[in-house]
């Protein structure tokens, strides 16, 4: 037991903190980690960390995060979201409350949005951009359904540690994600999120257009359940078979030895 709570310990101060965004505002939140990727993870900004950042984005980019035809949605992404609350708070105790972006606006001429980031997540945000690629961001965004966007950000948090596993008990779960009074039962997390989160993941794995899926078994009743989960990688798979392939040939080779040597023995 000492070891499971442990887990939740080490989880990603903002993979792990308490907010509820929709897909698309999330899309535009991916935006951002890829921007934050490029200028503090990848380039040289180390020294700009504890400021405001200002963030530009296409109009044809954000009319891309919800589609072509639905740019006013994503218009509305970026108010939504400077009204939108994240809390952060830490195995020492420290807690944050704060607006993810400080204000959007649209300049005509450049045909650009600006959004202002908060300095308060930047070391969050620049904690989280170090475990995602290009091309993880990519997937992320593809993704439809918040739930399988927040299981993708853990597993990611989660693939290099404890063996690809973690593990969410029902009040941690409900409380990170901020669901509502129609998720008191365990039949409904598990129906609404679990179960919709886990089949996205394996289908876009299937299709290859991930590099990882999960699966999760659950113990315990009510509002004693915990829910586990095993990532699994391209990268295991093909450890796995190179592994069976070798098996197989020394297989083969005990076989063809035996038989040369045993060659009248029935």
């Amino acid at each position: 037991m000492e070891q499971k709570n442990e887990l939740i310990a080490q989880s990603n101060a903002l993979t792990s903190s308490r907010y509820n965004f929709s897909p698309t505002e999330k899309n535009v939140i991916y935006h951002i980690i890829r921007k934050v990727r490029k200028d503090y993870v990848e380039g040289t900004m180390q020294r700009d960390l504890w400021n405001n950042m200002y963030v530009t984005i296409d109009s044809a980019d954000l009319a891309k995060i919800a589609d072509a035809d639905h740019t006013e949605r994503a218009r509305k992404a970026l108010r939504d979201l400077r009204h939108k609350d994240i809390e952060i708070e830490d195995e020492n105790g420290n807690w944050l409350n704060v607006g993810f972006i400080n204000y959007a606006k649209y300049k005509a001429k450049t045909k650009q949005y600006e959004i202002e980031v908060s300095k308060e997540i930047m070391p969050h945000l620049v904690e989280l951009a170090k475990n995602f690629t290009s091309y993880s961001l990519t997937v992320a965004i593809s993704l439809k359904s918040r739930y399988s966007q927040r299981f993708y950000e853990l597993a990611h948090q989660y693939m290099r540690k404890n063996s690809g596993t973690f593990f969410l008990d029902f009040e941690v779960l409900r409380t990170m994600l901020k669901l509502g009074d129609g998720y008191n039962l365990k039949c409904n997390i598990q129906n609404k999120v679990i179960d919709v989160a886990v089949k996205e993941l394996k289908e876009l794995y299937d299709n290859g257009g991930c590099e990882l899926w999960l699966e999760s078994y659950n113990e315990g009743r009510g509002k004693s359940t915990r829910w586990f989960f095993k990532i699994h990688t391209r990268e295991e798979a093909a450890k796995q078979q190179e592994a069976f392939e070798d098996l197989r040939k020394m297989s083969l080779y005990i076989y063809q030895a035996n038989n040369r040597i045993f060659r009248k023995d029935p």
